[in-house]
């Protein structure tokens, strides 16, 4: 069932959102100095929504979130629909913002909430991928041995994996990303916990950071940051002028098939040679050693790199590339086209696009202190409700018409009658 025009929208249209929006306690939740009696005003806010704003269901996303992945996953619709696509072009650049309430003095404020791939969202990550460096910073994950320049011991390992097209459509591959089945349908899933239950037995106790990220194609490509708890024999590979540091224990080279065998039986079956990884039997797997002073995939850390697409935010008031989109697939720059593919994969699936535990971060030797401190303890602000954009325009235009009126109302009194000097 491939016909466009016959597939199902996955979820009711936004009806009750102009309910929602007429709640008699609105003008309340509107502003922090204002009244809700005072907001009212000439005209009322359900008149200027149906006058200026144009309600449509294409601006939300789907309710049914279980129902789109068992329909992607059956071959029903694909991350490919036109629909999809500009679904997600049209949920990004909807913007909402979320209002605050001061529990202490109960003024409000206004703050654009996170959502994949706006300036919010893109600062979040930022944030977390900077207190990750500066937690790296001053810290020797890597030594040299044999007094040589290209043979080294590293903690830190950048591990790339991919999925065999012929097992997997781009929808199987990223339902595989779930810890969790789909409800009513039998899929592979839970596959990068797996494949870390394997790298245990392999490299021994670690922690690992995992980012789900696209390829242009669509189909994922995650990438795994691995602190070891004992060291590994890296040597550094220069090919097409670029470095690499690679794994150098024969012993290991054999168990993640990496060795010279293995290597010579993907030259010449790569279907048998993926069929015979063990670890990563979906697809082929890649393993770079993290060494300081060193690029990964030509940026300057693995961080940088894994957070590369969630740093960036595609939505500002600057520029309205999305906005001109219809598809996705439409794009021809690649980077921006990953990035969608990337933000459309883990929307759909419910997936977490960067995710690490405590562990993770007691490995690499915890948080500086400033990061480590909690936000949460103390925090007088209680978050109230979300509205899009326009009210929140409508609502400081009609602030400082107020404020205006009200300045001209205590300058009444010192107004000079016309006529008199």
């Amino acid at each position: 069932m491939n016909d466009l025009t016959n597939i199902r929208e996955w979820g009711p249209s936004t009806s009750g959102y102009l309910e929602n929006l007429q709640s008699p306690t609105l003008g309340s939740d509107l502003q922090s100095t204002t009244s809700a009696d005072a907001l009212k005003g000439s005209f009322s806010i359900e008149e200027f929504i149906e006058n200026n704003h144009n309600i449509t269901d294409p601006y939300k996303w789907y309710s049914d979130g279980n129902q789109l992945m068992k329909d992607l996953v059956e071959g029903n619709t694909s991350l490919h629909n036109p629909k999809i696509q500009k679904r997600l072009l049209n949920w990004m650049t909807d913007e909402r913002y979320n209002v605050f309430r001061d529990v202490e003095t109960g003024d409000e404020i206004y703050a654009l909430g996170r959502k994949r791939g706006n300036k919010a969202y893109a600062a979040k990550k930022t944030e977390q991928k900077n207190k990750l460096c500066r937690a790296l910073d001053g810290k020797e994950f890597d030594y040299p041995i044999g007094g040589r320049g290209d043979v080294r011991m590293t903690r830190l390992l950048f591990i790339t994996v991919n999925f065999d097209r012929d097992q997997f459509t781009t929808e199987q591959a990223w339902a595989s990303l779930r810890s969790t089945p789909i409800e009513g349908v039998e899929t592979t899933y839970n596959v990068l916990n797996k494949l870390n239950a394997n790298l245990t037995k392999i490299f021994g106790p670690h922690a690992i950071l995992t980012c789900k990220e696209a390829q242009s194609s669509g189909y994922p490509a995650p990438h795994i940051i691995v602190v070891l708890e004992k060291p590994v024999k890296v040597r550094l590979h220069t090919r097409g002028g670029k470095n690499s540091w690679r794994i150098d224990d024969r012993r290991i080279l054999r168990r993640i098939r990496k060795d010279s065998d293995s290597r010579k039986l993907s030259y010449k079956d790569y279907k048998e040679a993926i069929k015979d990884n063990k670890i990563w039997p979906h697809g082929f797997i890649d393993f770079q050693g993290i060494v300081k002073g060193y690029k990964v995939h030509g940026k300057r850390d693995a961080f940088t790199y894994a957070f590369k697409y969630l740093t960036k935010y595609l939505v500002d008031s600057k520029t309205k590339e999305l906005e001109s989109l219809e598809t996705i697939d439409s794009v021809e720059n690649p980077s921006l086209r990953t990035a969608l593919f990337t933000h459309l994969g883990n929307k759909c699936f419910r997936t977490r696009d960067i995710s690490f535990t405590k562990k993770f971060i007691n490995a690499i030797g915890g948080l500086n202190d400033e990061d480590d401190k909690s936000f949460s303890s103390g925090n007088k602000w209680k978050r109230i409700r979300s509205v899009p954009a326009f009210v929140v325009d409508w609502a400081n235009e009609r602030k400082e018409h107020l404020e205006l009126e009200r300045a001209k109302r205590m300058l009444d009194p010192y107004r000079v009658p016309s006529g008199q000097t």
